[in-house]
């Protein structure tokens, strides 16, 4: 497996644990220090987002993927994404939102990690 199917992979399975609400994979895939700039400008701390996954406050039910795009950086990669993600957040009732994503990929204790992810719409 080559570096950039690595990458992808990742962005793949970050995407694909949103979907399913799996906080235990999500668990691995993030970087102790991630946070998750939201549509509304609001940077989230890890553990406040999992714990919202878990309790279901924040739930998706798909992440159909449209585009992906990544740069290597000094320090890892730049992933850029488009997906159409559906969810209910904090009870607003089932909705897709076309979300493009900014992410940086770093490598953590040998392994890489998401260590940020910016969303805004497309």
């Amino acid at each position: 497996m080559t570096i950039n199917d690595e990458i992808l992979k990742l962005y793949r399975d970050y995407n694909d644990a949103m979907a399913a609400d799996d906080t235990v994979a999500l668990d691995r895939l993030l970087a102790p220090d991630f946070t998750l700039t939201h549509m509304t400008g609001y940077v989230q701390p890890r553990a406040e987002w999992l714990r919202e996954l878990r309790l279901g406050t924040m739930h998706y039910f798909s992440s159909i993927e449209d585009h992906v795009e990544m740069t290597a950086t000094a320090a890892g990669w730049r992933v850029v994404g488009q997906n159409r993600v559906t969810a209910s957040i904090h009870g607003s009732g089932k909705y897709a939102w076309p979300l493009n994503t900014v992410m940086v990929v770093e490598q953590v204790d040998g392994r890489w990690q998401i260590m940020s992810a910016v969303v805004t719409t497309y």
